[in-house]
This record gives C-alpha cells, sequence and structure tokens, in this order.
C-alpha cells in the first residue's frame, strides 16, 4: 500500500452520512484522517462515525446541518478550531436538486439548487481557504456531476449548478496554487448508491419498464459496462487529496468509467 502521506490531517466533509460523502470520509480514515463529518440528520451522522471509529484510530466529530445554511460554515469552523486547530482538506458534496425540464422549475426550485449545489461549495471554501494559505497546504475537493460536461434537459438544475462550480474551481485553483493548495472538482457518472438508484427508478416510471431494465440501459451506456462502487470512487478522491496527486490542480476530473464522450 503506498503511504498518502494524511496521518493527523483534518479533513471536513459536507453530505458526509451517506454515498460518496460516507466512502470518501471512511477511505481518509483509513489513511490516518481525523474527521470533521455535516449532513442533515444527527441518526446518520452518529451511525456512520461509529462505523469509522470501529476501524480506524482518529477522531471524528459531527455536525448536524444543511449546506444550504449560509451559517454553517462558521458554525463547522468553530467545531474545526476548537477540536482539531485546523482544516487541512475540504470536501464539498451535496446531493444534486430534483429532476424536470427547466420550463417547470419555479424560481424557489432553481434558488435552493444555487445554494445547496453552488453557493455552498463557495461559501464552504471562502471560509477555510484563509487558514490553508497561512499553512501554505491544504486540499480543496468539489463533488460534482459528469452533468457538468454533458447536460440533460431533465437534470437542467443540476447540469446547471455544477457546471458553476467547475468554473469557481478552475478560476480559484490558479489563485491558490502558490500556497500549496490544490483544487480539484471529481465528477462521477454512474456510482452504486441510495440517490442512484431513485433516479433509476424514477426514469424506470417515466419510462413505463421494470427498475432492473432500466437498471441495465443506463449500464449499458457506460464504456466499462458497470457503475463505480462507492470505494473505488474514493479512492480516486483520496489520491487527490494525498501528497501523491500535489501536482494536479484545476481538474474537472470525469471519474465515469467512460460514460462522457467530449475530448475537453
Amino acid at each position: 500500500m503506498p503511504n498518502y502521506y494524511l496521518k493527523g490531517k483534518t479533513a471536513l466533509i459536507t453530505g458526509a452520512s451517506k454515498g460518496i460523502g460516507f466512502g470518501i470520509a471512511k477511505s481518509l480514515a483509513n489513511e490516518g484522517a481525523n474527521l470533521l463529518l455535516i449532513a442533515r440528520t444527527k441518526k446518520d451522522l452518529l451511525k456512520c462515525s461509529e462505523k469509522i471509529l470501529l476501524d480506524n484510530d482518529v477522531r471524528v466529530e459531527i455536525l448536524v446541518g444543511d449546506v444550504k445554511n449560509k451559517n454553517l460554515p462558521e458554525k463547522a469552523y468553530s467545531i474545526i478550531k476548537k477540536k482539531f486547530n485546523n482544516c487541512d482538506i475540504l470536501v464539498n458534496n451535496a446531493g444534486g436538486p430534483e429532476l424536470g425540464s427547466f420550463l417547470n422549475h419555479p424560481e424557489k426550485t432553481w434558488l435552493e439548487a444555487y445554494f445547496q449545489n453552488f453557493y455552498s461549495t463557495v461559501n464552504f471554501t471562502k471560509k477555510f481557504a484563509p487558514d490553508m494559505k497561512k499553512k501554505n497546504w491544504g486540499r480543496i475537493i468539489n463533488i460534482t456531476s459528469s452533468l457538468a460536461k454533458e447536460p440533460t434537459p431533465q437534470m437542467v438544475l443540476s447540469a446547471s449548478m455544477r457546471a458553476g462550480v467547475s468554473a469557481f474551481s478552475k478560476s480559484i485553483s490558479t489563485e491558490l496554487a502558490p500556497y500549496g493548495i490544490t483544487v480539484n472538482t471529481v465528477c462521477p457518472g454512474g456510482v452504486l448508491t441510495e440517490r442512484l438508484e431513485k433516479l433509476v427508478k424514477i426514469s424506470a416510471k417515466k419510462e413505463k419498464i421494470d427498475f432492473e431494465k432500466m437498471l441495465k440501459k443506463n449500464v449499458e451506456s457506460i464504456p466499462i459496462g458497470r457503475f463505480a462502487s462507492i470505494e473505488e470512487f474514493a479512492d480516486v478522491v483520496t489520491f487527490l487529496i494525498s501528497e501523491r496527486g500535489k501536482y494536479l490542480t484545476g481538474l474537472s476530473l470525469m471519474a465515469d468509467g467512460g460514460l462522457t464522450k467530449g475530448i475537453f
């Protein structure tokens, strides 16, 4: 096993109680990183922190909150300062907004998607980047979607906000690079999570076919021929965070099994 040199680092992960966020939390804990886990449900946070602590000698703190709340980064910062002193790694991860045509989404839905999937990333990053600059070391990872590169009409909310995150990440990566801070966006295509199953079920109902057939149809569009496991997606993120990935910044990395077709 390569040494990723993350022992003793502190990582803040939003959307950390399930799916991709939890997978990343486990992977970083396996490398010796301490964690502040943020999600909306205390029960889920307690359960995932217990699982991590069973297998790893690290420190784990939790914070219940919604990333749409503009005051959440300040609350997270207070915990980080009190319990860990500094945040070395920031993983901005939030579930996608609802499906539907742009013609049908009211203003409220657009604003919710904006605060959940775009502004939360800006808000957390603005709060924690200054301390990373002072230490001349930091890692910022933004989890979005392959929709940022290849949008679809029914996922216009997600596609619009995710593309904005890619542009934001690229912009700030240049400003932060001289301070030893890397900023990368990782874009999953299909990862076997509860969220993915929910989306497949919605599509199956719309097309009036059963879930298994819809699942197979989605898999057939992926050149590798399967969805990613949560663990292997988390491996990609952990590499970018590690010292071995320190020369990589400003990327919007399509971790999608070849799903997206464009070369840029």
